[in-house]
This record gives structure tokens, sequence and C-alpha cells, in this order.
């Protein structure tokens, strides 16, 4: 079995997507497995994660693997083990392609599908930024001495608690509830894209409005 748990945030992650025909799944299964065994015996190794096409008529996979931290993924990377399984892999898939990500934004998507479309990506950081930054606001102008600061002190306090709170909180809840939405352009249906977009611009105006009316 493949592993799809969802891993706690990791240091150094690359996607790989494969094209694979129908015939050959089987043996792109087994030679999945071969590699992601190879890989669990590397220093910093911290799991696999497999997405199979969506849709029938797709070929493309999705392979995530995760490291602790860039110098042990790129052990891995350079490893003859490693380069053995590719040049035996090319036997089952037609072509593959490599994204490398160690920090920033893609990481709160790479739990759910990988290589999600950048528009989306950005409209779901929007959709967690907005309440965190205003909520953070109004939590301000209640305490006191806050207001006492300079604009330059309060500004960086308010950042700070911006980035923890959608680092760790807001953004894996918007990842995980809008997973079905967050999927590769190829393999999202146009009804799943237009209804995760309308759910966001709704909850964006509801709060807009809800920020209007006790502001």
């Amino acid at each position: 079995m493949f592993s799809n748990q969802l891993h706690k945030i990791p240091s150094a992650s690359y996607v790989i997507e494969h094209e694979v025909s129908k015939k050959k799944e089987d043996a792109f299964r087994e030679w999945q497995l071969n590699i992601s065994k190879a890989a669990s015996q590397y220093d910093g190794y911290l799991g696999t994660d497999v997405y199979p096409p969506l849709e029938a008529h797709q070929q493309k996979w999705y392979i995530i693997m995760h490291f602790d931290d860039p110098n042990h993924l790129a052990d891995w990377l350079r490893s003859r083990d490693r380069q053995d399984l590719v040049e035996e892999g090319h036997k089952t898939f037609q072509k593959f392609k490599i994204t490398f990500y160690r920090t920033g934004l893609e990481r709160w998507f790479l739990k759910e599908k990988a290589a999600s479309p950048a528009w989306k990506q950005n409209l779901s950081v929007l959709l967690g930024l907005y309440p965190t930054v205003m909520g953070l606001l109004f939590l301000q102008s209640s305490i006191p001495w806050m207001n006492t600061l300079s604009r330059a002190d309060a500004m960086l306090i308010s950042n700070f608690l911006s980035c923890f709170l959608l680092g760790w909180i807001v953004m894996p809840f918007v990842a995980k509830l809008f997973k079905f939405w967050l999927v590769p352009a190829g393999q999202a249906s146009n009804a799943n894209t237009l209804i995760g977009t309308l759910l966001i611009v709704c909850a964006l105006m509801l709060m807009r409005s809800g920020f209007v009316l006790f502001g």
C-alpha cells in the first residue's frame, strides 16, 4: 500500500509528475514501491505520498517525497540507488517532471495535491490572510498598551502573529477544507473549480460584511 497520510510540514520535498499509460500502471506501482523502499534507507526520509489519476482517461501520477532537510534530500537525489531506479523506471513511464519545494507558501498545498495552480493557491492564502489580519487589528485596538506602541513595533508584532497563525493553524485548515479544489490543473473538474471558487468568494464577501458591521 502507498502512503497517503498527511505528514508534518517537512523542510524539503519534491514532486514528481509521471505520465503512465494504462497498460503499465501495475508495473509503475511496483516500481514506485521499490523506489520508496530505497529512499527509506537514506537519512532524513519522512515518507512518500502517491496520487494516481483522478479520472479514468488521465495518465498523470503525482508523487511527493519528503525529507527532513535539503541536505538529506540532496544525498538521495545524487545517490546511485536512485539513478539506477530512475533508469529502470523509464520502461514504465513515458516522461517525468520534478518540482522542488523547500520553503514558502507551497508547503500548505503539498499535503493535499501536488502542484495546485498558482491562482488557486493565492486565492486560498487570501481566504486565510484576510480574517487573520482583520482579527489581529480588532485585537490590537482592544488592548490599551498595544495602542501606545510605535507603528513599526505594532506592525512587527502583528506580522509575527499573522505568520504564526497562518503557518500552523489557518492555512493547514484552509488547505484541508478545500482539498477537493486544490488539485493539479489537469485533474480538476470544471464543476469543482467553479464550486470552490464561488465558496471562497462568498466567504470573503461575508467576512467583509461582518467586519464592516462590527468594525
